[in-house]
Formats: C-alpha cells, structure tokens, sequence
C-alpha cells in the first residue's frame, strides 16, 4: 500500500515556508531588509506579471547570501525545534498507522527541499520530495529551481513517476492544489478543507485538527520575523 502526504497544512498548521522566513528574520534580524526586494515583486505576482515558481525564488530573498554551511544547520534547527513541535497528532497517527503495517510513505511539498527533505527524514517517510533548490556555497539572490519546475499541482505527478508511483490507495491533503495528486489515489484525506475544495472530492474522509493560527496575523507576522 503507497500513501501519499503533503505537508504544509497537512502535517501542520500553516506555510513552511513563511515559518522558516520567520525564523530566520527573528535570528538574524538585519535580514528584514529582504521586505524592501520582496514588496515590488509581490505587487507584480498580484499584477500576474510573474508566476508563483518566480515569486517563490524571490521569496527567498531572505536567505540572500548566507553561507550554505550557515543555511544547512538553521533548517536543521527550524525542523527540530518548531515544525516537530506543531505536528497534528490525528494525522501523525495516520502517519504512524500506515508505517506499523510496512506500507510506502510519501511526502511530496512544494516546500524547498532545503528542510522538507529533514522533515521526512525525521518523520520516517520511505520518500520525501520537496521543490528542489540547489545550494551554492552561499544563497543565490533567486536560487534556481531545476525542470519541471515548483513541485505544485501537476509537477508532483511527473516527480512521483520518476519514482515509479503511478497510483497510490490513499492520499492526504489539505489543498485544492494536490486535485492531480488526488486523481492517481483510491482514498482521499483532506485536512482542514476549504468547503469549496471539500466539495470537489465527494466522498473523502475529512480531518479537521485545531490549526491554532488565524491566516492573517500569521502571514504577515512571519514575514516580518515578528
């Protein structure tokens, strides 16, 4: 049995990566200069003049310049210490279910495989597949990400193929983003759905753990290292 899982709002409340920013603005605080990069290029994501993969690289804007040795053990920091923290215990017991009876295990996020790739790890996932952004020996201004590209929505297909998964009989998610993950499972898990998204799987199991965050706050708070 092959189940697949997603990970921001599936494992745990929120975006990852709006989590890691937090964490690196509130370490290294000087870092809040990146807002002044970041503001321009979210005005042109919310003019649809570039797209979600170029804006995620801007994003990244924060990390700009840390050492990769420097990079490597904050994210080892981030996970061990906040994102092992905040795991919704129904679906980590899911988790655990399908590990006790031997079954394949799979994260896919679109999350940078920079701290994905160690949650999965830690979590015992048989395989974990993150956005891949490769580390120069210090972080590029927009990292480059290798085809096919953001490992959203369609992209987890091809990156699940090139594993040799095709089909699996369970998959958990909480985006309306994972339909095409969604289209290759038997069973479908949604966490915390949105209703209109609930109403595009008919007949999914629905897990609704306290997130314990209001969107709002939460976002901008992260983004400004508060």
């Amino acid at each position: 049995m092959t189940a697949l899982f997603d990970m921001d709002g599936t494992l745990f409340a929120g975006d990852s990566q709006l989590r890691f920013a937090r964490w690196i603005l509130r370490r290294h605080g000087w870092r809040r200069l990146y807002l002044f990069w970041l503001l321009p290029m979210g005005l042109l994501r919310g003019l649809h003049i570039i797209n979600t993969e170029l804006m995620k690289r801007a994003f990244l804007a924060y990390a700009w310049g840390m050492k990769k040795e420097t990079l490597q053990s904050e994210c080892e920091a981030f996970v061990r210490e906040e994102i092992l923290q905040i795991l919704y215990p129904p679906v980590l017991e899911r988790l655990r279910t399908h590990q006790a009876a031997g079954d394949t295990t799979v994260l896919c996020s679109a999350s940078p495989d920079w701290w994905t790739r160690l949650v999965g790890n830690a979590l015992g996932f048989t395989h974990t597949i993150g956005t891949p952004v490769p580390l120069a020996e210090r972080v590029e201004l927009m990292p480059a990400i290798p085809a096919p590209g953001n490992n959203k929505g369609a992209n987890k297909l091809v990156r699940l193929a090139a594993l040799g998964i095709t089909h699996a009989e369970i998959g958990y998610t909480d985006s309306a983003a994972d339909l095409p993950m969604l289209s290759i499972c038997d069973k479908a898990v949604l966490v915390n759905p949105k209703s209109n998204f609930a109403k595009q799987v008919p007949g999914a199991e629905v897990l609704t753990p306290p997130k314990g965050i209001r969107p709002l706050p939460f976002t901008l708070g992260c983004l400004i290292g508060a």
